[in-house]
């Protein structure tokens, strides 16, 4: 059991660290355990607003960084920040979403490269406790890639994102418990596109989960558009609802929040049986005339398996994993020498 004002704590949003000018590149900061990623600087040009717009006429996600981690231990969350070349907070919502992704571990439901960290306007930050974390080997090659959206009047110039990875290391006494991203997407179609079109109206779309090890879902958040209203978790077989996270929404349909529910507070977790059926539900609803196209609807969640070390191994001239790296620009990664890092 992971204590509930521990967890809580260390998964809410946190507060921007006092102004630093930002330096592009990786470095090490073993003092306070953690590894920082600055982006930029980056030129964005007014966008028109997200709404009704589809994913590919969006600016494409840009490949920021390419590294290797530099430190053995378990990862344990990020804090991240938009900010001008004077290191000033710049409005959140100039940021669509970043993505860390592994190249050398595969993602639990299919043979795609995992997706460490991931995060959009909010939260800005997700870190568990010291005694719970993905574990790393050094050496590993991460990428980091990022999706702007500047929907102001006004240009802005010299933006940049600071991303901290905080780790504990491998001498942490007592030694973590290792849990590992899992994303669970109502239209999941490896190396294609994930989104979907929803009508006027409310609409729920599901899909069939199956978790191929056993294990404890310790805690989970959601990711929609505007005019969602929730993701949830159900089994499939009794109908009982299992996990559901709410989204705040603004008068407007947007999205204002997407709380992360902590599912380990008062035991281990959820239970997942390896084999069962559950059952993912997104729901929109939609309160304008128009089609609303190109959404998604997850559920991202972090799970400890039972037996971590039957963790599907990356195998890497799988076809769909070749594919799904094609639509970062990345199967190229897998052969380039990754950016310095600095201690």
């Amino acid at each position: 059991m992971i204590g509930p004002r521990v967890l809580a704590a260390a998964l809410c949003c946190t507060g921007v660290a006092a102004a630093q000018t930002p330096r592009p590149g990786v470095t090490v900061d073993r003092r306070h355990h953690r590894v920082v990623v600055v982006a930029g600087p980056f030129d964005l040009e007014p966008m028109a607003p997200m709404e009704g717009m589809s994913m590919e006429s969006m600016m494409p996600d840009t490949l920021a960084q390419a590294f290797a981690w530099p430190v053995q231990g378990w990862f344990r969350g990020f804090e991240s920040e938009v900010v001008d070349s004077l290191g000033r907070p710049l409005p959140r919502d100039l940021l669509h979403h970043f993505v860390l992704v592994d190249l050398d571990r595969r993602t639990l439901f299919a043979p795609v490269a995992e997706r460490l960290a991931a995060a959009g306007e909010t939260p800005s930050s997700a870190v568990a406790p010291a005694s719970v974390g993905a574990p790393l080997a050094a050496g590993q090659r991460l990428a980091l890639y990022i999706m702007w959206h500047n929907g102001h009047p006004a240009p802005e110039r010299g933006v940049y994102l600071r991303v901290k990875l905080l780790w504990s290391p491998a001498d942490e006494q007592p030694r973590p418990l290792s849990a590992f991203p899992v994303n669970l997407d109502v239209n999941a179609r490896y190396g294609q596109s994930n989104t979907y079109d929803v009508p006027p109206g409310r609409h729920e779309k599901s899909a069939i989960i199956t978790f191929p090890l056993s294990g404890w879902l310790l805690g989970a958040g959601g990711h929609l558009h505007d005019y969602g209203e929730s993701v949830r978790l159900e089994d499939a077989t009794s109908g009982k609802v299992l996990a559901r996270i709410n989204a705040v929404v603004g008068d407007s349909g947007q999205i204002e929040a997407l709380p992360f529910d902590i599912l380990a507070l008062w035991d281990r977790g959820l239970r997942i049986k390896a084999g069962h059926p559950y059952r993912l539900v997104a729901t929109y609803n939609n309160t304008t005339p128009d089609t609303l196209r190109d959404v998604m609807g997850e559920m991202m969640g972090v799970f400890a398996p039972d037996h971590p070390e039957r963790w599907p191994a990356v195998d890497y001239s799988d076809s769909v994993y070749l594919a799904d790296l094609q639509g970062y620009h990345a199967v190229s990664l897998l052969r380039r020498t990754p950016t310095a890092v600095t201690y």
